[in-house]
């Protein structure tokens, strides 16, 4: 089979899979954490509305306002990028079978404007999003194995979401040494993916270009569907300021997870500026991203 069909086939498992029973778990201790004073959420009227929506709104009245640089390969983005990036993501999460409640594990760094993209397309769809820092498989990738089992482990997370390869480290292969079944699975049977490990985990993406030798794992563009059909996929289910969004792993002195902590919703997270990116991104503050500079 040539690589271009097993590609259109891996494509077509997104609306073949469906996910496990929804769970109610949430996010992680280790977050960008804003350093800036949290902003009122209540001043401009939106008590109980998810950032995601407030966002739309928010492109709406102004698309083209810049609020967000990324060094990393120098990506500036205004408020109709956000929102419509996040709204497609969010749109494939759960055209893909997922549902309100389901858990998103995110091993990206925060310097990845991807972070920032599933925090508002997880804020949309009323999944509930777990970070586990990545950094610490660039100095311990035993310890690294380790905290990514405890974290699928404790989370139950039906999502993993990881970046390709960073900082000298293939972090697929990392993925493969914890879930063994990602290295002989293929997504374009167009089979769901199964693991006795992590029964509830579903979709394992990277964020690379493409799946060549990486059949056990989904691309995080793939996930990209600009359909505008998001209420429909919602089924009813209202995303308001009330909905969890982001949880809390609590972890060791060496970054091992050892525990969940409390699930912030969409106010929690907005007016306390535990997200620093998608905090400033309300506020329409444009700020920089530090991150490697420009790769190619």
């Amino acid at each position: 089979m040539s690589i271009p069909s097993r590609l259109a086939r891996g494509v077509l498992t997104l609306r073949c899979c469906r996910s496990a029973t929804s769970r109610s778990a949430a996010a992680s201790r280790w977050s960008p954490v804003s350093t800036t004073p949290a902003f009122n959420i209540q001043s401009q009227g939106m008590a109980t509305v998810n950032g995601g929506s407030l966002l739309k709104k928010m492109a709406t009245e102004n698309p083209y306002k810049d609020v967000v640089r990324y060094e990393f390969k120098n990506r500036k983005w205004n408020l109709q990028h956000v929102d419509f990036y996040s709204d497609a993501l969010a749109t494939g999460f759960l055209d893909s079978g997922l549902q309100p409640g389901d858990v998103v594990l995110s091993w990206l760094p925060g310097h990845f404007s991807e972070s920032m993209v599933l925090q508002f397309a997880c804020s949309k769809s009323g999944l509930v999003l777990y970070n586990l820092d990545p950094s610490l498989a660039t100095t311990d990738p035993e310890a690294a194995k380790e905290a990514l089992a405890k974290a699928l482990t404790l989370t139950k997370a039906n999502v993993l979401i990881s970046q390709e390869a960073g900082s000298d480290v293939n972090y697929v292969r990392l993925c493969e040494s914890v879930i063994p079944e990602i290295r002989y699975f293929d997504f374009a049977e167009g089979k769901p993916f199964v693991t006795p490990r992590f029964p509830h985990l579903r979709f394992p993406i990277h964020t690379g270009f493409d799946q060549d030798d990486k059949w056990g794992m989904m691309l995080f563009k793939h996930f990209i569907i600009p359909s505008g059909n998001l209420d429909d996929l919602l089924k009813g289910f209202k995303v308001d300021g009330t909905t969890p969004l982001l949880g809390e792993l609590v972890v060791d002195g060496k970054g091992i997870p050892t525990g969940t902590g409390k699930v912030k919703t969409n106010d929690e997270v907005a007016k306390s500026g535990t997200l620093e990116t998608f905090s400033k991104i309300l506020k329409k503050e444009f700020h920089t991203v530090d991150g490697v500079g420009v790769v190619w």
